[in-house]
């Protein structure tokens, strides 16, 4: 039996928080999804989740400059829990995104090639 933890969201960026290693960069990126459905007598509602995806850069992410605050990206990654205290003393349970690809959607398309 093939056993799998894949994850792909699609959704707009928040923020991007880049941190330095020695020998590698780490991308910490908030993604957003909304899921619209209706409510009573046709009533839409929006449900807004956030993502913590993480993805090295030259990795999963191309280049750090690739994406900013208000783009349109699709994440392929593998989802990661982990548990923390919080200031209240209350031990919680956080879901990460770990990146093997993140591509923007609104990227500018490909310059046309010079005719001569």
């Amino acid at each position: 039996m093939e056993q799998f933890n894949r994850v792909e969201i699609q959704g707009l960026v928040g923020s991007v928080r880049l941190t330095n290693f020695s020998d590698s960069t780490l991308a910490n990126i908030s993604v957003a999804t909304n899921y619209f459905y209706n409510v009573r007598e046709g009533q839409a509602t929006a449900e807004t989740t956030w993502f913590t995806v993480l993805a090295r850069v030259g990795k999963g992410l191309e280049r750090a400059d690739s994406v900013t605050k208000g783009n349109a990206v699709r994440v392929l990654g593998r989802l990661r829990t982990h548990t923390y205290t919080d200031s209240e003393g209350i031990e919680r349970l956080s879901y990460d995104v770990i990146a093997n690809k993140v591509e923007r959607l609104d990227a500018d398309p490909a310059p046309a090639p010079a005719t001569f």
